[in-house]
């Protein structure tokens, strides 16, 4: 049932009984459990409007934060439509943007001026090499980035260098106080911040200048604050220092949601807001207008097993809706092209459809599966497969062993890693090559000016491309890979650089690796990948949204797709390991589910190929935990989708975009000529299939139902042909 306050300041807004409590209560502490989809930011501005229209405070007396600039620009703009011009003197905007307002204004106390730089990630790596030189710290064990990465996160958990040791933190770096103590040093001879810095400067001020906080608490009568849950130490002592005695602070988040611990959100800080704030209130926001009841049954099932919660309950008028669909493939392969086919009969709009994912280095297959069934696609909070920069990087290399007159391959890979070759030496190598009339890599083998460490790294080059062009044509494409990436320093770079990001580059290139498999030659490969690179897919409107599931926070979806399903990738072989890794990956999951508006279906396959291997898999632990009355489940195997007219009945729709179900021959990505194994010796002979123990191999000989296949890891094995599937 819906309400509306009589009250002109909110008299366009219709909210809920919890939602309008939430609003008028202006007195004292409140948290607001705002589960997914009921309506937090209808909340938070209705709150300011009231505040503002009853007399409570002045726009100026507001203090209101976010997390990202997008969202704070979201509320200001439904406020403004109700207050008008009085918004923009609202102190609203994110932690850091109004931390640094703080900051210029009490610059000296920190030893700073007015004019202070904030410097950016390549300024702060580019400081901390030097530094880590002045301790003769070897960066190639120890990379900048990998300091920056510790110190940052030491920011986050307000702990400076004076209290490292005190605080109980594992140093684990070199000299890590000390390098951390003189690069605050230097950031302040150089008048600079950095980013952490806004908010630690500011609890330095407060701490120093009783005055100054003493103005900002009387000031900021009311405090509200959005996505409470992803907040970390710095932003939590912030808070609480400028939060005055009648502790008017809004805290509106959901703890089931708080999926950021990897980057130093604690969910602590909303688990205890009632100790923190005595006589708080709290109020969940349980009714959910975005999805189904069968959907939101399925998420509060599976949330419901963390211990570290407030706990509520959504529900929604919607209706019960469609059931749970949860299907099991005998592969990833299998898994990818299913999906893509799914899509092509959905009766949803593309826009309305997304594929999420655990990890970056997933979307791989979906993607490669879309471009085959020429679907258009875009990946959301990152780049497609093909474009990342570790993956363009590693074509280049491929593409310089096979072609060693590519100039532009080897201008890219040239310095990837350092090889001490300088600007002006490539520039005089490129002169010499357009003089003689020769490509740059013979303009390199004849040259004598490269001294040095220059002269040292190309001549270790070009033995390393030479002899990656030996292995061509009578080593796989894989191994080729893995071996020009190895030799070269391109994967230790990433691996040394040991932070997450280079972390994600270190799989997306395993991934790389391991998808070559699928092509017989190199210029197979090279071929297919020039044809992904020439697709101009930017302006798409009507796409499937491809995504991880980290990305897809805050969005919705009428059809969503959960792959990937098993323990190890989803919830993470990592997590399983840690102390409360496994709740932050339920609240992932919970996140994932509660993206589907109209229709969920969740999928995980028996055998999964990763970096290289053939794995056989466990179903995640998360299955486990669905409702049983609301889930339909389905096991997909290789004879049943190999038949002409068969469709999961899953999948049993029709559509304009075509049937769900085709053969396997043209639902696989890049099959080889032909079709599946038969009973005829030279139709069979040949052929690449895929076995659930046994991974790839290749049929070389058969004997009515039996085949002799030679597979890639275990050698020769005899089969019946009825147990593979062509690949």
């Amino acid at each position: 049932m819906a309400y509306s306050t009589d009250r002109k300041i909110i008299k366009s807004m219709t909210l809920n009984s919890p939602q309008l409590e939430a609003v008028n209560t202006t007195d004292g502490p409140l948290l607001v459990l705002a589960g997914a989809g009921t309506g937090k930011t209808k909340v938070l501005t209705s709150r300011v409007i009231n505040i503002v229209n009853s007399g409570l405070a002045s726009p100026y007396q507001i203090l209101a934060v976010t997390f990202t600039n997008k969202a704070a620009a979201e509320m200001k703009k439904r406020i403004s439509e109700v207050i008008g011009e009085q918004a923009n003197n609202l102190w609203m905007g994110t932690f850091h943007g109004v931390a640094a307002r703080i900051l210029r204004r009490h610059p000296e106390i920190v030893g700073l001026r007015q004019d202070f730089t904030i410097i950016d990630d390549d300024d702060q790596t580019r400081l901390l090499k030097t530094i880590l030189g002045d301790f003769n710290i070897d960066i190639k064990q120890f990379a900048p980035k990998v300091y920056l990465n510790r110190i940052s996160r030491l920011k986050d958990k307000a702990v400076s260098p004076s209290t490292l040791e005190s605080a109980g933190f594992e140093v684990g770096l070199p000299k890590l106080k000390e390098v951390y103590s003189m690069y605050q040093s230097r950031l302040k001879a150089m008048n600079a911040t950095d980013f952490g810095d806004l908010l630690s400067h500011n609890l330095e001020i407060f701490r120093a200048a009783p005055d100054v906080v003493a103005y900002y608490k009387d000031k900021f009568r009311y405090i509200l604050v959005d996505e409470y849950q992803d907040t970390n130490n710095s932003q939590y002592q912030w808070l609480l220092n400028l939060t005055n005695a009648q502790n008017n602070i809004c805290c509106v988040g959901d703890d089931d949601q708080s999926i950021y611990g990897w980057r130093g959100a604690n969910i602590a800080n909303i688990l205890r807001f009632e100790k923190d704030f005595t006589n708080a209130k709290v109020i969940r926001l349980e009714q959910n207008y975005r999805s189904t009841s069968n959907i939101l049954k399925a998420a509060d099932s599976v949330i419901s097993n963390n211990k570290e919660r407030h706990g509520k309950t959504l529900w929604t008028d919607k209706g019960q809706g469609e059931k749970i669909k949860l299907l099991t493939f005998p592969d990833d392969r299998m898994e990818a092209s299913a999906v893509s086919q799914a899509v092509r009969a959905n009766k949803y709009k593309l826009s309305e459809t997304a594929v999420l994912v655990r990890a970056g280095y997933q979307t791989r297959p979906f993607e490669e599966s879309f471009i085959h069934n020429s679907i258009p696609y875009k990946v959301i909070g990152g780049m497609k497969f093909y474009e990342r920069m570790e993956v363009r990087d590693a074509i280049a290399y491929l593409r310089i062993c096979a072609n060693p007159d590519d100039d532009l391959a080897l201008a890219r890979i040239i310095n990837i890693p350092k090889r001490g070759v300088g600007d002006s030496a490539i520039a005089s190598l490129r002169e010499q090559s357009k003089q003689e009339g020769i490509s740059l890599f013979l303009a390199i083998k004849k040259s004598e000016a490269l001294k040095g460490k220059a002269r040292n790294g190309i001549k270790s080059l070009i033995e390393i491309i030479e002899n990656t062009q030996r292995k061509i044509g009578t080593e796989s494409l894989s191994e080729v890979a893995k071996y020009v990436l190895t030799a070269s320093g391109y994967l230790s770079m990433w691996k040394l650089e040991n932070t997450l990001e280079s972390q994600g580059r270190v799989e997306n290139i395993e991934e790389f690796i391991s998808s070559l498999g699928d092509f017989s030659t190199m210029v197979e490969f090279l071929e297919y990948a020039s044809l992904i690179e020439a697709r101009d897919d930017k302006n798409l409107q009507d796409a499937v949204s491809v995504m991880t599931v980290h990305a897809a926070k805050g969005l919705e979806f009428d059809l969503v797709f959960v792959p990937g399903l098993e323990d190890g990738l989803f919830p993470s072989g990592k997590s399983i390991e840690e102390r409360n890794g496994l709740e932050e990956e339920r609240r992932l999951m919970y996140v994932a589910i509660t993206r589907a508006k109209k229709e969920l279906i969740l999928s995980h396959a028996k055998s999964r190929y990763i970096f290289g291997d053939v794995q056989m898999q466990m179903p995640s632990r998360f299955l486990r935990e669905l409702p049983q009355d609301e889930v339909e489940a389905e096991e997909i195997h290789f004879s049943s989708f190999n038949q002409q007219n068969h469709r999961p009945t899953s999948f049993n729709q029709q559509s304009s975009r075509g049937n769900f179900m085709r053969s396997s021959t043209a639902s696989q990505p890049r099959m080889n000529s032909g079709g599946g194994a038969t009973t005829k010796k030279d139709e069979t002979i040949g052929k690449r299939v895929f076995h659930q123990k046994f991974g790839y191999g290749k049929v070389i000989g058969a004997d009515g139902p039996k085949l002799e296949i030679f597979f890639e890891k275990t050698g020769t094995k005899t089969v019946m042909k009825d147990f593979v599937i062509a690949a």
